[in-house]
């Protein structure tokens, strides 16, 4: 059957999108912008704005080669309907990711049944990872939206040649398919992918078309080798490594790349993606005369991949704790639901189609990015959607096979999740007295995942397996829109940047106060400002005030002793405010006829 019932469709379409609202619109605008990335993006959105330029990214008045075009095209958008704010700034990320658990939703009724979708849907949009970027002023949330939409359009386009799925329903292939059955059936059916990969390149850069690209291949490429064994059986070396080697071999054969990419129609792919993204990618290396191309190609692209930049260095190894952490509260169920998977992979007669296209998806994406010098953890985040595809498919077949699916497992992993909880509920209050006085209470996050799982375990010994999937989905609703919809308004109150800059917005004289720092910057403050701020050498600090009588300063005060000699002696420090997440104090510095009374209940007196 193609589809559920157009009353289930429709009734799980509406129960996401209620879910998925609530985790990525609830204080959508409360909280002020968090250093670095939020601001850097909204402000390069704001310049763009105001001068009209749909072409150009600058940041504090300076190129920006830092991201692609989309991100700024979204943000345009949603400034032109709502005005600048930080409403505004978010509005088209939570609206894409709210469209990304929809896809994960189809996706999960074309590999699976459309149960697997629900669950996967709900457990995409509650990754705390997941949610807090889906919430914040990056491309990230573009980029997931599009790479999904990438691999949905084609598995949909797989799957019209088998009565609308892509897999069967339990998971099994009862009549083994070839790898040809695994591409498009025709040229039309493939366009729509190119399509999203173009939009992706326009997201993210070429990484947007080529792991996509990738990771498609690279399962046909394993099913063509699965084929391969069936037809003409070969001696298995006793030796694993030896095994290994000669699998890989055969499977990267160049003469099945070669087909593999003929038959996923990569010429027609190739001609699509440079019709939508290279008219601006050549625009705005014309308008820049090279420079943004330089410097995003050459620096963020290779660069990052061959250098750590930006201290942002870690092991191989780095992505495993930073996925555990990410898809927090499921990433309990993760590693039941990977092993699962992998002995469904392992039966002899099926292929388990969508289990592997899964298993490559999320291995390839990290894979690549663990061997990346340079490590974020927001760079694996298009492989959540296949991570939260196999926790749905777990979660559904425990729920339906408690014959075969043991509960035991389950419970260890509702223990784990209150384990966290409780953590978090004692250990968050000592880490607030140290980073975020008056903020303890925050600690009361844990309550959710520690009173949903042991609601949940009790669901489990009752053998009530539905209330206790719904009940773990309910708490990590809540958590995640506690933990990304309410927590960071009180939070954000902290940071230095939006304290200095609402001061200086209060200054009589603030659209003519010059703004410049020392040993310090933060994007939030170019944000808060508003204004162009310049970043000074000691030796340039008298003549920055002279030059501007109304001049500001902001720097840290162990530094003030170094500021001496070049300081005018009517400047003096206006406002102190404690660094966010740091143990030392910032000051602004002006002439003393610019002092104001506080606009911040953070200010130091």
């Amino acid at each position: 059957m193609d589809r559920p019932p157009t009353t289930t469709l429709w009734r799980d379409q509406l129960l996401i999108i209620f879910a998925a609202g609530l985790v990525f619109f609830t204080n959508l605008g409360a909280a002020a912008l968090f250093d670095e990335d939020e601001p850097k993006n909204a402000v390069c959105g704001r310049e763009m704005f105001l001068r009209g330029d749909w072409i150009v990214p600058t940041f504090n008045h300076e190129l920006r080669t830092d991201k692609p075009i989309l991100v700024y095209w979204v943000m345009l958008t949603s400034y032109t309907a709502f005005g600048i704010s930080e409403f505004a700034a978010r509005f088209g990320s939570s609206l894409l990711a709210v469209g990304t658990s929809l896809w994960v939703y189809h996706l999960g009724r074309k590999l699976f049944q459309a149960e697997v979708g629900l669950w996967s849907a709900i457990v995409l949009c509650t990754c705390l990872m997941f949610s807090a970027v889906g919430r914040s002023v990056t491309p990230d949330s573009t980029l997931i939206f599009c790479t999904t939409a990438a691999f949905l359009a084609y598995v949909w386009a797989t799957a019209v040649r088998h009565g609308g799925r892509f897999g069967n329903v339990d998971g099994t292939e009862l009549s083994r398919r070839s790898w040809q059955e695994f591409v498009p059936a025709t040229w039309l059916h493939a366009v729509p992918m190119y399509v999203a990969m173009g939009f992706a390149v326009l997201a993210k850069g070429p990484i947007g078309v080529l792991l996509p690209c990738t990771i498609i291949g690279l399962f046909l490429l394993i099913r063509q080798q699965l084929d391969q064994r069936l037809v003409q059986p070969e001696p298995v070396p006793r030796v694993w490594w030896q095994r290994w080697c000669i699998t890989t071999l055969q499977t990267l054969n160049p003469m099945r790349i070669l087909r593999g990419s003929l038959a996923m129609r990569v010429p027609l792919g190739a001609l699509i993606v440079a019709a939508i993204a290279l008219p601006w990618y050549v625009t705005v290396g014309i308008q820049t005369e090279g420079e943004w191309l330089a410097g995003f190609l050459g620096g963020h692209n290779v660069g990052r991949f061959l250098k750590p930049m930006e201290n942002h260095r870690g092991p191989f190894v780095y992505y495993v704790p930073v996925v555990l952490m990410g898809t927090l509260p499921w990433s309990v169920f993760l590693p039941l639901a990977v092993w699962r998977s992998a002995q469904r992979l392992r039966m002899k007669g099926t292929g388990h189609a969508s289990d592997l296209f899964l298993v490559v998806w999320a291995a390839a994406w990290i894979g690549f990015f663990s061997m990346a010098k340079t490590k974020l953890p927001n760079y694996v985040l298009p492989a959540y959607p296949a991570l939260a595809l196999l926790v749905g498919s777990y979660l559904t077949q425990w729920r339906r096979e408690a014959a075969t699916f043991g509960g035991i497992s389950f419970r260890h992993a509702c223990r784990i999740q209150a384990a966290v909880g409780a953590l978090i509920l004692v250990g968050f209050p000592f880490a607030a007295t140290y980073f975020l006085p008056d903020e303890w209470w925050l600690g009361f996050i844990g309550l959710f995942p520690l009173v949903g799982a042991g609601v949940a375990y009790g669901y489990v010994c009752q053998h009530q397996r539905l209330r206790a999937v719904r009940t773990l989905a309910i708490s990590a609703v809540a958590l995640a829109v506690t933990v990304v919809g309410i927590c960071p308004a009180w939070v954000a109150r902290h940071q230095d940047g939006l304290t200095f800059g609402r001061y200086i917005q209060a200054l009589p004289n603030s659209a003519e106060a010059t703004l410049a720092t020392y040993e310090y910057f933060a994007p939030n403050l170019v944000f808060y400002a508003e204004r162009h701020v310049h970043r000074l050498k000691k030796t340039q600090i008298a003549e920055f005030f002279e030059t501007h009588p109304e001049g500001l300063l902001l720097t840290r005060d162990d530094r003030l002793d170094q500021l001496e000699d070049a300081l005018p002696h009517d400047v003096t420090v206006l406002t102190k405010q404690r660094r966010f997440l740091r143990q030392h104090n910032l000051v602004l510095l002006g002439r003393s006829d610019q002092i104001v009374q506080p606009v911040s209940h953070t200010t130091v007196k």
